[in-house]
């Protein structure tokens, strides 16, 4: 039993994952093949299927495009800024 508590992951909250999916589609769309969705199944770190459901409701939510290559749109930017900005205020102030 002890080796099972030790495999299990923290799980991560919605706004993690859709920091988690949008990070690494930012980072491969800087790459000769661009974003495409195994790639960012395994950045990640989600299995394909969960993957699919979050990426349609990041582009519902107008933050990416899923066009033949992913892509962040303004909005997904602004995410990400945003978010990186809240996680910097909670560690200064002890909070995690």
């Amino acid at each position: 039993m002890v080796g099972q508590d030790l495999q299990r992951r923290e799980r991560r909250h919605k706004l993690q994952i859709y920091h988690d999916i949008l990070s690494a589609i930012r980072e491969e769309a800087m790459t000769e093949d661009g974003a495409k969705p195994t790639r960012i199944q395994h950045l990640a770190n989600m299995s394909y299927d969960k993957l699919s459901r979050y990426l349609d409701e990041l582009e519902a939510k107008q933050m990416i495009n899923k066009a033949n290559i992913l892509s962040l749109t303004e909005h997904g930017h602004e995410f990400l800024r945003e978010y990186l900005k809240i996680k910097e205020l909670i560690e200064r102030m002890g909070l995690e």
